[in-house]
């Protein structure tokens, strides 16, 4: 199976929203998703497909954590 690639935004959104499961995962983006600007919406969309796209021990092996990067701010 493939790596799959995740965005820096994909990655901090997914931090948020992470469940025990895939599933439960994309279920918390898919609530807070009609609250979403349309940017962010493109990005949640992308996050979910790609979740969908792993297995289960794919999702809970992989490390999602938030990335504050204020560098520069």
């Amino acid at each position: 199976m493939p790596i799959i690639d995740f965005t820096a935004e994909e990655t901090n959104l997914i931090a948020i929203y992470k469940a025990d499961t895939r599933a439960a995962t994309v279920a918390g983006i898919a609530a807070a998703y009609p609250f979403m600007n349309s940017d962010f919406k493109e990005i949640a969309r992308n996050a979910a497909r790609k979740i969908r796209a792993m297995t289960g021990s794919e999702f809970s092996e992989q490390s999602f954590t938030l990335d504050d990067d204020t560098e520069g701010i």
